[in-house]
């Protein structure tokens, strides 16, 4: 599947890897990235930065590969448009309850479970290796890792930073539920191509029509004169040349005792009308006029 220019979860991904750098070699910062309720308003930027904080190297290394396994593939069937409304959603649920309860907040925990539980649920039974070693479907690695997830926020954050993570999870999951009907990238483009192509056919048709309608008369005064016994005259002939040079051999013309001029309603709209008017005229004429 052809990817789109621009991709949130790499960018994330490198986002993650630049922090974490910066706050091992600089601990300072970590506090200035982190979010704290009371300074929000002085640190905007933390509503967001908090979630790339991380305790350690194996907090670090998990959060990451489940970023690149579940939230690269999220990303592919959604585009990054709608995954990057997913990240948001998380990211501020937990943002906006941390604050509501006057918690310090640090970590992406809440990203993890919510990407676990939203895999889970689009591919239940895909398989991945625990620990490179045991496969495990992902639907029970949801329910376990899920567990321990909550369970370590709890521990780690106590009640309300558990409470904030759980609804940062909540809100991005939530959220998965409620756009989920809506079609993925790849029925969008379909849809898209569709109407863009249903779109062109009217126009042509539309086309076909005013151009048919211009031609009508003059092609059965035509015929008249020339069943009549009458001579083509000179606009005659201009008008044989036009319908001449409108021919398109790609279209399949009716048969000659179909042809009803624009009064029938496929006549008045078909590309061929220029051929089976030629044909008609050719029959009037009793000789092949052209």
């Amino acid at each position: 599947m052809r990817r789109e220019q621009w991709h949130l979860t790499e960018g994330l991904i490198f986002a993650h890897f630049a922090i974490y750098f910066l706050t091992t070699t600089s601990p300072e910062s970590r506090m200035a990235l982190m979010l704290w309720p009371g300074q929000v308003l002085a640190r905007p930027w933390t509503v967001l930065t908090f979630q790339f904080l991380h305790g350690g190297m194996i907090g670090f290394f998990f959060s990451m590969l489940i970023l690149w396994i579940m939230g690269r593939p999220l990303e592919e069937a959604w585009g990054s448009p709608r995954f990057l409304l997913f990240w948001l959603v998380s990211v501020l649920g937990a943002a906006g309850t941390a604050v509501l309860f006057g918690q310090p907040l640090a970590g992406d925990i809440f990203l993890q479970t919510s990407l676990l539980f939203t895999f889970a649920t689009l591919s239940p039974d895909m398989e991945l290796l625990l620990f490179f070693i045991l496969p495990v479907k992902v639907k029970w690695l949801a329910i376990l890792g899920g567990g321990f997830l909550v369970y370590s926020s709890f521990a780690r954050l106590g009640l309300l930073g558990g409470i904030a993570n759980a609804v940062g999870m909540s809100a991005g999951y939530v959220f998965f539920l409620v756009t989920r009907r809506l079609p993925s990238r790849r029925k969008m483009a379909f849809k898209v191509k569709q109407a863009k192509g249903t779109a062109v056919a009217v126009a042509r048709e539309a086309l076909a029509e005013r151009r048919n309608l211009a031609w009508d008369p003059q092609v059965r005064d035509l015929v008249a004169c020339l069943e009549g016994g009458g001579e083509p005259t000179a606009e005659d002939r201009e008008l044989l040349a036009e319908l001449e040079a409108a021919k398109d051999p790609s279209v399949t013309i009716c048969a000659p005792s179909e042809f009803g001029f624009a009064d029938d309603a496929v006549c008045r709209r078909c590309p061929g009308y220029a051929e089976c008017a030629l044909r008609r005229i050719a029959e009037a004429s009793g000789d092949g006029v052209n």
